[in-house]
């Protein structure tokens, strides 16, 4: 019952925190045009690029002009021509939960697990998600969560809240 409680809170709390900030207009077709990019299975980079995002996702890689005839009418294009761009990155060690300060790493675990309550700690982790896929960070693996279950909730926030909670996707730590 009280993980019930912990993810409604934080829905609740996500919902209001987005109805607070300024509108921000997101289209749902995005192009990216970009000079090269990087194809990691080849190693090689691909000149004169394009990246079509539809809600939120990739939907095609490839030549511009291709990908540009996919691409819907209103589609919002963002030049990159001077840009190289690269796949979504991973980041394989992880501590969303918690905030990185000077002290100890056993002192930030003690906060983290009795300082502050479990909604807090989840509202930083989505702070911190949105900070790494700000960075490039698509992926996340968080490996530790001081057993407060924390990460599967901040994995439901970004599922299922979308925008309410953006950040790289973070598969819970084992």
């Amino acid at each position: 019952m009280p993980k019930k409680i912990m993810v409604l809170t934080l829905l609740i709390l996500c919902g209001v925190v987005a109805c607070a900030q300024t509108a921000e207009t997101h289209a749902k077709s995005i192009l990216l045009k970009g000079r090269r990019i990087l194809d990691v299975r080849t190693g090689k980079y691909l000149a004169g690029s394009g990246v079509l995002v539809e809600n939120d996702r990739i939907k095609e890689i490839g030549p511009l002009a291709q990908v540009q005839a996919h691409a819907a009418k209103d589609v919002l294009i963002i030049d990159l021509a001077s840009a190289t761009l690269l796949p979504g990155l991973i980041d394989c060690h992880a501590h969303l939960l918690t905030s990185g300060t000077s002290i100890s790493s056993q002192e930030v675990i003690l906060n983290a697990a009795a300082g502050m309550s479990p909604t807090a700690r989840v509202l930083l982790g989505a702070h911190n998600a949105r900070e790494d896929l700000e960075a490039g960070f698509t992926t996340v693996r968080v490996v530790g969560h001081s057993g407060i279950d924390g990460d599967v909730s901040l994995r439901e926030a970004i599922n299922v809240a979308g925008s309410l909670a953006r950040g790289s996707r973070p598969p819970p730590a084992n």
